[in-house]
Parts: structure tokens; C-alpha cells; sequence
């Protein structure tokens, strides 16, 4: 099911989320990474931290990050108010200074679900992960995410690292502090993954297929991260591109530079000898002038033939397949100055490229009852490694009169 919900998304990404919890006496980091690769998920490898700095090499290579934090600092409370935001909270927790505190709510039918931490603490720990190489671009209060995989278990209790949630009907009842050290294997749709990482793997799902609408302030701060992060992904690139334009700049004016001096000495060189060689460039000239009149005496009287031929046979052309060369009457042999030029005549020569080969056959066919068209005669056709197929094939002409 995972995979036919993530079906469109773009293939080969790697996601990154981590849980900074600590509670129970666990690891405060718990993490997992997700390849997204032809609309299926695959778990590349899940770990423990016991601090920020301890986060495995790999993922501090990546650059964005989705961190649910279930700490202490976390204070999640369910009330049986579904009506605005506003009156939720004021249910929650009365006189909420919202200046200080972020907070998120996840509604249900029945209920919602509450969770708040101050702004300072939530700040301090983004900035502290910054430090170490990590970029925070989407943060969630509690087990709140934990709402987009409850479609995917079939149990009535989901447990996380830091919370036991109870379902009903697809939905979440109840949030509780989980208060042992209990851990369960879950399989989802074909993956497996431990209950201490199953927290994160929720917010990968909700980052790419959101399955619950959590609605908070802390939505403004996810905003501005993300800002953040492309104002830096763009001056990285930029920086980049501009280094890497520069350094062409300079090795193209190199070479230029080299190449004119060398063609000036060249040209030192050979002063002399085109003085000596000046009656044979004429002798030849005459030779190329004499060739270049019977081209253009064979392309004047075949060109409104091979415009009608080719207009006939690319009306019913597949768009499976493309041309390269379209040939009316060509060169039969190498043309030489002691010989005439030999053309294959009433013959055309078509060269391309197929991806269906069912559809490169049907157009042979018809080809083949146009008319003026005798018979088609595949020369080629080959297959290379991306599935184009490159052809050539010759149509002997039945007709050589324009129609």
C-alpha cells in the first residue's frame, strides 16, 4: 500500500528523520533512513545516538532532516474539542502565552489532541543539530505524526519509542507516555522496522504522503527552515557554478590564446608555400567548381520529387519513430576526380532511430502499399543498451514522375 501511495513521488531520494526523545532511560536520538526508489520504500539503515555529535557519518552528510521532539520539554493533553484551534488550546491550557510556546493539534471525530514546547527550547536544539552538519527543515511536537501510519498497522496499539497509542476504527483514542523499555517489530507493507524507530519512519510518510492534517503555529517556523534551506541550497549552487564558470572562463581563454599563436606561427610557415602552391589551388578550385555544378544540377531536378516522397511517407510516420536522414537518389560510390559521380536512382535512403519495433513494422507496411513504392528493404537495425533501436532501409521507387 506504501508503495502505490508514494507512486508519483520522484525516485531515488534519500529521507532522513530522527526522534529527539531520551525518555525511559532509551538513546535521546533515534533515526532512520528511507530510500524512495521507483515508488517503493526501502529502510537503508536505522541507529541510536546518545547525542547529536554521535549521529553516524552518513546522515550528517545528507542535508535535510524531519525531527519530532518527545522530550520532556514536550507537554501533550487531549481534550474533547474539535472546534478551532484557538478554543482548543484555551481547553488544553488555559492562558497559553503563544509568544513563548509552539504548538501543534491533531483532530479526530471525537477529540484533539494537543502538544507545546517552549519557542527557546525548540530553537536552541535546531541550532545545536546546525552545528553538527545537520539542516532541521520540518519539526513536530510529540507523537502527533504518528497519525499518518496508523492506516498501514492493524493492531489496536501502536507503540513508539516514547508513547503507547491506542486505535479504534482507524483512528487514534488515546496518547500515552510509554513507561518501560518494551520494543516491538512492526511490518508495514513489507518493511520492517523496530517500534523505537517508528516514530520517525511516520514523519518520512508524512513528509511525502500526508495522512493527517496537524495543524499549530510551529507550521511558520516549518516554513521558514525550509526558506532557509533553499536561500542556502541556492547560494551553494550559485557559489558552485559561479567558481566552476570562471575556471572555464580562464582554461577556454587559455587555450584560445594557445591556438592563435600557434596558427600565427602556422601561418608564418605557410605564407611560402601557398605562394608556391598557387596554380594548384586554382587547378582545383576548377575541379570542386565542376563537381559542385552537377550536385546542384542533381539537386534541382530531384528536389520536388523528394519533397513529394518524403512528405508521403512522414505522414505516416509513428512517433515511436524519429529520422536522421532522409536521402532522395544517393551517392551509390565514393566520388573521385577521375570518375563520374554514380547516384542509386529511383532509390531513397532513410536512416533513424525505434523505440517500439511493432510500430517501426506497421509503418514498413504501409510504406510499402504507397503507390510509387515498390519495395522497402531494411539495411539495419540494431538495438543498443537504452532500448532505441537504430535502422536504415532503402524504398525502391516504382514511379519516378512527380505527382
Amino acid at each position: 500500500m506504501i508503495q502505490q501511495v508514494l507512486s508519483y513521488n520522484p525516485t531515488g531520494k534519500t529521507f532522513l528523520a530522527l526522534e529527539h526523545s531520551g525518555q525511559n532511560g532509551s538513546s535521546p536520538i533515534q533515526g532512520i533512513l528511507v530510500l524512495l526508489k521507483k515508488g517503493e520504500l526501502d529502510i537503508v539503515k536505522s541507529f541510536s545516538a546518545q547525542q547529536v555529535s554521535g549521529i553516524p557519518d552518513l546522515q550528517k552528510s545528507l542535508h535535510k532532516v524531519s525531527l519530532a521532539i518527545t522530550d520532556d520539554n514536550v507537554l501533550v493533553k487531549e481534550v474533547n474539542n474539535i472546534n478551532s484551534d484557538g478554543e482548543v488550546l484555551s481547553d488544553a491550557f488555559p492562558n497559553l502565552n503563544l509568544e513563548d510556546f509552539y504548538y501543534q493539534v491533531l483532530k479526530t471525530q471525537n477529540k484533539s489532541f494537543v502538544a507545546v514546547c517552549r519557542k527557546q527550547y525548540v530553537d536552541e536544539l535546531i541550532d545545536n543539530y546546525q552545528k553538527e552538519g545537520i539542516t532541521v527543515t520540518d519539526v513536530s511536537l510529540g507523537n502527533l505524526k504518528a497519525a499518518s501510519i496508523v492506516t498501514y498497522i492493524r493492531n489496536d496499539e501502536l507503540i513508539t519509542n516514547s508513547g503507547v497509542i491506542q486505535l479504534q476504527n482507524g483512528e487514534i483514542v488515546t496518547i500515552l507516555p510509554k513507561n518501560d523499555a518494551l520494543e516491538l517489530l512492526y511490518s508495514i507493507d513489507g518493511l520492517s522496522v523496530n517500534s523505537a524507530h517508528l516514530l520517525s519512519l511516520s514523519l518520512i510518510i508524512d513528509a511525502l504522503s500526508p495522512q493527517a492534517v496537524i495543524t499549530g503555529n510551529i507550521e511558520e517556523k516549518n516554513a521558514h527552515l525550509q526558506k532557509q534551506y533553499q536561500e542556502v541550497s541556492f547560494f551553494k549552487k550559485a557559489l558552485q557554478y559561479g567558481v566552476g564558470f570562471l575556471l572555464i572562463t580562464l582554461l577556454i581563454n587559455f587555450f584560445v590564446f594557445n591556438s592563435k599563436y600557434k596558427k600565427w606561427q602556422g601561418l608564418q610557415e605557410e605564407i611560402q608555400v601557398y605562394t608556391n602552391q598557387n596554380e594548384s589551388i586554382k587547378k582545383q578550385q576548377s575541379v570542386v567548381l565542376t563537381k559542385e555544378a552537377i550536385v546542384n544540377s542533381i539537386l534541382t531536378t530531384g528536389f520536388s520529387k523528394s519533397s513529394f516522397y518524403m512528405d508521403q511517407i512522414v505522414q505516416s510516420l509513428p512517433t515511436s519513430v524519429l529520422l536522421k536522414s532522409f536521402t532522395y537518389q544517393p551517392i551509390s560510390k565514393t566520388i573521385r576526380a577521375d570518375k563520374p559521380i554514380s547516384i542509386k536512382e529511383h532509390t531513397v535512403s532513410v536512416t533513424g532511430t525505434s523505440i517500439d519495433k511493432a510500430n517501426f513494422t506497421v509503418w514498413l507496411n504501409t510504406i510499402e502499399h504507397l503507390d510509387f513504392v515498390n519495395t522497402v528493404t531494411i539495411i539495419n537495425y540494431g538495438t543498443s543498451t537504452n532500448n532505441t533501436s537504430s535502422f536504415e532501409i532503402t524504398i525502391d521507387l516504382a514511379d519516378d514522375t512527380t505527382k
